[in-house]
Parts: structure tokens; C-alpha cells; sequence
């Protein structure tokens, strides 16, 4: 089983990832189960269990173009201060703790929805580039 995670709130450009899910769950992604979570902090270790891949979605301040998406690299996203966390525990703080748990999945990536400089603002994601990169995720 394939878990993708949007991780995110209900305010600003913090949705971009439950609109992700949100479009993702029209595509019928066989053997993908889709959770929405709000800020959950280093509880997003629990969901790495019992599942063969973990994809998360996030909002990111790296890069461009705002909506736009791509796969982070897991290996520097610590040197990487993109991932947009008002949470204090994030996205990189629950993968370095689920390593150190010895929890993580035997395939985990990272997809980042660009938010733009104006966090409070809500850019269009780029649905076919999602759709793209998921795919690809998913056959790899």
C-alpha cells in the first residue's frame, strides 16, 4: 500500500497540499490511500507504518515559480530551510526523528508545491506537473 499525505492547515497557501490531495483523489490511484492532515507535528511518524511508500505534499518556499512542483531532494532537505513549517515540528523534523525510530518507510519522497514570496496568497497548483510527478512516484 501507497500512502501520499498533504500536509498543511486551513489557511494561506498552507491548503496547496489538501488541494493536491483533494485533485489527486479524482484520478482513482490504485492502491493509494490519500490523508489531509493539519500540522500534525511528529504524529506524521505514525502514518509511516504499516505501508510500503510514504509520499508527502507540502507547501515550499524554494524555488520560482509559485505553484509550481517538484520532488525534494531528501538528502539536503535539512540544509534546505524551504519547507514553510509555522508548526515549530515539520515535515523535516518528523523524517529525521521517524529515522532516528527507525520508522521510516521503505520509500518515502517529498513533493513541493511552490508557494510563492506571499505565503498568504493561494497560487494555482500546477495539476498536470503534480499529476506527472505522482505518477512517476508511484512506477518508480
Amino acid at each position: 500500500m501507497i500512502r501520499i499525505l498533504g500536509v498543511g492547515s486551513p489557511f494561506g497557501a498552507d491548503q496547496l497540499a489538501w488541494q493536491a490531495i483533494d485533485h489527486l483523489a479524482g484520478l482513482e490511484l490504485e492502491g493509494c490511500e490519500l490523508l489531509k492532515l493539519d500540522r500534525p507535528g511528529s504524529q506524521i511518524v505514525s502514518y509511516f507504518q504499516g505501508v510500503d511508500q510514504v509520499v508527502i505534499i507540502d507547501a515550499v518556499r524554494a524555488f520560482e515559480r509559485p505553484g509550481g512542483v517538484r520532488v525534494l531532494d531528501l538528502e539536503s532537505l535539512e540544509q534546505q530551510a524551504c519547507l514553510t513549517s509555522s508548526h515549530g515540528f515539520g515535515v523535516v523534523e518528523a523524517i529525521a526523528l521517524a529515522g532516528q525510530l527507525d520508522e521510516l518507510p521503505s520509500r518515502l519522497s517529498v513533493v513541493g508545491i511552490e508557494t510563492g514570496e506571499d505565503v498568504s496568497r493561494l497560487p494555482a497548483i500546477d495539476l498536470p506537473m503534480l499529476e506527472d510527478l505522482i505518477r512517476r512516484l508511484l512506477h518508480a
